[in-house]
């Protein structure tokens, strides 16, 4: 069977933005993209109606971007986060730091709202020192920010 032409509602994984006119299998179509209201015909009615939300998303997204920035500005700002923590002789935590802590001190410190999952962190900080952490603010703006784990006197 031949493939079928649809317009895409919202963005689907792995096969295009909104607006975007996606050649599909029949199945596809009619199994997935259909009844979850990802897609529809692409009529000229709905071209233009998709459009019109394609740029309304565009103008949020470019709002949410400048957000992001400012943010990041602020994080720039701040040269140092310092946290205490209980530690052993040879500089080992008796416990771990991880993105959820960092969130945190963030949050109390500078009156953010910055979610653990937009701190990029591999793996708890198990020892004192210093480290450079990563905050995803948009999916175009990261911040960075030095990190310095003392040991609680």
């Amino acid at each position: 069977m031949p493939n079928v032409k649809l317009l895409l509602k919202e963005k689907v994984e792995k096969l295009g933005d909104v607006g975007e006119i996606v050649s599909v299998k029949p199945g596809y179509a009619r199994n997935f993209l259909l009844p979850n209201d990802l897609a529809v015909m692409p009529t000229p009615g709905e071209i233009k109606r998709i459009q019109k939300k394609k740029e309304l998303l565009e103008k949020q997204y470019q709002e949410e971007k400048v957000q992001a920035e400012g943010i990041a500005k602020r994080l720039t700002e701040v040269i140092k986060i310092e946290m205490n923590s209980e530690a052993g002789e040879a500089g080992k935590l008796f416990g771990r730091i991880n993105a959820k802590d960092i969130a945190e001190k963030l949050n109390s410190q500078l009156d953010l709202e910055i979610n653990k999952k937009q701190i990029l962190l591999k793996t708890p900080i198990s020892e004192l020192g210093e480290f450079d952490i990563k905050i995803k603010l948009h999916s175009e703006v990261t911040a960075q920010i030095k990190l310095v784990i003392k040991k609680t006197e």
